[in-house]
């Protein structure tokens, strides 16, 4: 076990320790439940093919550990087959030993941690709640599978209970030692990544103070475009921006004027004079003082956020750091805005590990100037600008060649190798040591980047668009369609692994 798997494993033991003594999930950890849109479609469809009876299907599940969220990750749902279900008391289904028998032979595959999820229907509209009869079969099935050793006591075991409009869930843990052995917590939200769409919806009827969020009266034409729940959705979200500079000073303001109610910056650069030209909210006072861009710009949001008491987080310590994990993992959303392969790889393994969407933006100018600054004339010979969506159900950045292998050994190269490379001008994909910037390339970049973030979170589109390429001197702007690389070596061979996942940290 390395160690932070280890310090993973402490921290969900010191959380269930707490939730046992308190009876309740720790006070000011949301617990949530994460899928993709497609296991959502098949467990919640295949359950209410059933109807007008109840339905059930069983899927894997692992836990994806935050500073301040747990959250469990739904995947690899084992449909029942013949047999699995049975219907002796009418329309109430039961699992049956047949299905359990499939269901734990296949744990065996699936690592120590690796928990169930259980689903069954109320058929029906409006939102569903456990009998008395669910109330006993849920104690009965943690008694079962965790008394029995089927489940190691970290693993977690959720029950869901679906009707054709509504959802809710559970998480079921068993303590040998407690009078109650059983207890059952309410997830208090899901989280449902597709490409087409991201989706957060409540889970419970507990109304905690900092979840509802009034709507002020100066979001009005805000309100006027998606509603006040529709405020109340973006007051509730946690924005991560890795990278604060041209694009991500410019994004991170915006996101902030939109009505983001927690926003968290990381950037290891300070402010310099080349920067204020093409950045938001930075001055040549701030390049003077030589100020971290991070904390600049996470100080400066609350004067105009539209969110009067925004939460806000800044570090100037590198993403991949082992400390900045839980912080990153606690993010419902993350953009990144960096040029560096080395993040960005990062990244990408933690969104499909994680299940944390991301959207990846950037852009580039060709001129004939810019190895020279001091040319008085230049001709811009190409320039293009590249948003990507990050999900489950999608492709990576590997699948759509924007990481390779060849990219990554380069970033990796001694800083006097690359100025040696650079002069000799041979090596591919290197690019300039100042890459020219604009002002109006960057503002353009971050209104796709936000207008694929609004399009992702209230399903304007409902289309499927997993890169946006704007040609700069062509002026056209294109749809590509990348497609997911069957057995991809970064996204398929990490996905929902959660806390499981090796990712690869700056050591």
């Amino acid at each position: 076990m390395n160690a932070l798997s280890f310090l993973r494993r402490a921290a969900g033991a010191v959380s269930t320790a707490l939730f046992r003594l308190l009876g309740r999930h720790p006070e000011g950890r949301r617990l949530e439940i994460a899928w993709s849109v497609t296991t959502r479609e098949t467990m919640v469809g295949v359950a209410l093919a059933a109807s007008p009876r109840e339905g059930a299907v069983v899927a894997y599940c692992r836990s994806s550990t935050a500073c301040d969220r747990d959250t469990l990750i739904v995947q690899d749902v084992v449909p029942p087959i013949a047999r699995d279900l049975s219907y002796h008391r009418g329309p109430v289904v039961t699992v049956t030993s047949h299905y359990w028998n499939r269901v734990i032979d296949g744990l065996a595959g699936q690592g120590p941690d690796t928990g169930l999820a259980v689903l069954h229907t109320h058929p029906g509209f409006g939102v569903p709640m456990w009998s008395s009869d669910d109330d006993r079969a849920d104690d009965d099935l943690a008694r079962f599978l965790f008394g029995e050793g089927f489940l190691q006591p970290e693993a977690p075991l959720i029950s869901i209970v679906a009707s054709m409009t509504d959802i809710r869930a559970r998480v079921l843990r068993f303590d040998r030692t407690s009078a109650i052995k059983v207890s059952m917590t309410p997830v208090e939200r899901i989280r449902t990544l597709g490409p087409s769409r991201i989706q957060f919806e409540s889970t419970t009827d507990r109304l905690d103070e900092g979840r509802i969020h009034d709507v002020p009266a100066h979001a009005d034409r805000s309100v006027r475009v998606f509603g006040r729940e529709g405020q109340r959705l973006l007051a509730d979200l946690h924005i991560a921006v890795v990278g604060n500079g041209g694009v991500g000073s410019i994004c991170t303001e915006h996101v902030a004027r939109w009505g983001i109610g927690r926003i968290s910056c990381w950037d290891l650069d300070i402010v310099k004079d080349v920067n204020v030209n093409r950045s938001a909210i930075i001055t040549f006072a701030d390049a003077k003082r030589k100020r971290s861009k991070a904390e600049r710009l996470a100080r400066a949001l609350p004067a105009f956020s539209l969110v009067r008491d925004i939460r806000v987080r800044w570090s100037v310590s590198d993403v991949r750091d082992r400390a900045e994990i839980a912080h990153l993992l606690s993010a419902d959303i993350i953009l990144m805005l960096v040029d560096d392969p080395r993040p960005r790889h990062f990244i990408n393994r933690l969104a499909y590990a994680h299940y944390i969407p991301v959207l990846d933006g950037g852009n580039a100018i060709r001129s004939t100037a810019e190895d020279d600054p001091s040319a008085e004339d230049s001709m811009v010979e190409a320039g293009g600008i590249r948003i990507n969506y990050l999900t489950p159900d999608g492709p990576c950045l590997w699948c759509a060649g924007h990481l390779t292998s060849e990219r990554l050994a380069l970033a990796f190269r001694p800083d006097y190798d690359m100025a040696a490379d650079r002069a000799r001008g041979y090596v591919e994909g290197l690019g300039p040591a100042h890459a020219p910037s604009v002002m109006p390339v960057n503002s353009l970049t971050a209104a796709l980047l936000e207008i694929r973030l609004q399009d992702l979170l209230f399903g304007l589109s409902n289309r499927n668009v997993p890169e946006v390429y704007y040609d700069l001197l062509g002026g056209t702007l294109d749809e590509l369609p990348r497609l997911i690389r069957s057995h991809c070596p970064q996204c398929m061979r990490w996905l929902g692994l959660g806390d499981g996942a090796d990712l690869p940290f700056r050591e």
